[in-house]
């Protein structure tokens, strides 16, 4: 049985027999963007850091990458591995000079995050070093509860409408912040409010990169509001509808950046969590270009093994909803693979798929999943369009059995060796032009 871990090394033959295997079609669609560094920096010190991957930042820190280089949200790498709870990382990047008190935009220093989690040895680690924490008793608080009168609702600007409620953009200490408010049905039951309460306490523990930042509660007493950071760009649905066709390079990026978030959400502990609402309206992009993942509130959070859950048919969208989950079977984190896969699909690693709007945007969504479910459908791959990594990737994600999909981890693995391939490509056409 081939899996994508066995192709990760099929890939490193094909990166010397590029040219025989692409067309000429596929090689002029890395031109636009080629020879730019958009993912070098600080990005991958920050996702091993994350892993406690200690070879994988010996590596980066090897080529010259500033300890203390942080990303849009100004985490640095010492703040995801306090958070994390990599004891050997915390005390790699502080020997190699990391600063032990470098403040996110948040106002989380790595001292916070180690405590929000109870890093109770990296904690002491960091306060030998000098370290603080600025949020006090405040980053341990089970959900933050904001006061209404921080946020005037009645100068709020309405910006979309999110699965629970219309969405706001509002100020908030001086910062502009998107104000979610949620559905009378939900607000008004209690045994529903305090789950939902329960997730979004979750939801601000969360620290990475590619997820969208939970800031807090407002007190109110007719309704429930919370506030996420906001991420001016809009969402991946947003893009995709405006630009229809990416050029390969950016549409590689996209995807890492939605199986990071992803795989951090699966690798959380101790339970991991599952989105199950992946959808493009649910991925947003900041000023930076970066997308983020949001909107667990349909998440749960898996007990013991992967798997035990069932979910409703009409649990999250048609349109990327996993078969096993309109079938309304047990379900695990692959459901969130699958959903991954058909948004790859749309955000156009091919040629001609995105052309203002996915192929299928036509068909009804819920006869589209029941097609998937009962008779194994799925987006049509032409050779002539989708090279072969592609179409392995895009086929092994959607698989009908969900104990084939590959893991998020793998996902992430396997596009980088993609990513490394359309950079030399790009890379040798800047030489020839």
């Amino acid at each position: 049985m081939r899996t994508l871990l066995d192709c990760n090394c099929e890939i490193l033959v094909f990166r010397v027999t590029w040219n025989s295997i692409f067309n000429h079609k596929w090689s002029t669609f890395v031109q636009q963007v080629a020879c730019q560094n958009l993912w070098d920096g600080p990005y991958r010190l920050l996702f091993c850091s994350s892993k406690g991957d200690k070879d994988g930042v010996m590596q980066e820190l090897g080529k010259g990458v500033d300890t203390n280089l942080a990303d849009y949200d100004k985490r640095t790498a010492l703040h995801l591995a306090s958070c994390e709870g990599c004891t050997e990382i915390v005390v790699l990047l502080l020997e190699r000079g990391a600063h032990v008190n470098f403040v996110d935009r948040w106002g989380r220093t790595p001292l916070s995050d180690a405590r929000s989690f109870d890093h109770q040895d990296i904690c002491k680690i960091l306060e030998s070093h000098g370290g603080i924490d600025p949020m006090g008793l405040d980053s341990q608080a089970s959900c933050c509860e904001i006061d209404s009168t921080e946020v005037d609702m009645n100068e709020a600007t309405l910006i979309g409408e999110g699965a629970y409620g219309e969405i706001y953009l509002v100020k908030w200490r001086g910062t502009e912040v998107a104000a979610k408010t949620i559905r009378s049905s939900i607000a008004s039951n209690k045994i529903v409010k305090d789950n939902f309460l329960k997730e979004l306490a979750l939801w601000q523990k969360l620290r990475h990169p590619n997820i969208v930042q939970f800031l807090g509660v407002l007190k109110q007493t007719d309704r429930l509001i919370f506030l996420t950071e906001y991420l001016r760009n809009g969402s991946l649905y947003d893009i995709l509808r405006k630009k229809g066709r990416l050029d390969s390079l950016t549409a590689v990026a996209y995807a890492l950046d939605i199986a990071r978030g992803m795989n951090y959400l699966h690798q959380h502990k101790p339970h991991a969590i599952i989105h199950r609402d992946l959808t493009p309206r649910n991925v947003l992009q900041n000023e930076a270009g970066r997308l983020k993942v949001t909107d667990f509130g349909l998440s749960k959070i898996t007990q013991g093994k992967d798997v035990g859950y069932k979910m409703t048919g009409g649990t999250g969208s048609y349109r990327y909803m996993a078969p096993e989950v309109y079938r309304r079977e047990s379900y695990g984190k692959s459901v969130d693979v699958f959903s991954f896969a058909l948004i790859v699909h749309e955000v156009n690693l091919g040629h001609i798929m995105f052309q203002g709007g996915p192929s299928n945007r036509g068909e009804d969504p819920e006869k589209l999943a029941d097609k998937r479910a009962y008779e194994d459908s799925r987006p049509y791959l032409p050779s002539i369009v989708y090279p072969e990594p592609i179409k392995k990737l895009l086929q092994d994600c959607w698989h009908k059995n969900p104990d084939r999909r590959p893991t998020f981890e793998e996902i992430i693995l396997y596009l980088e060796n993609i990513q490394d391939i359309l950079s030399i490509k790009a890379c040798c056409s800047c030489v020839v032009l």
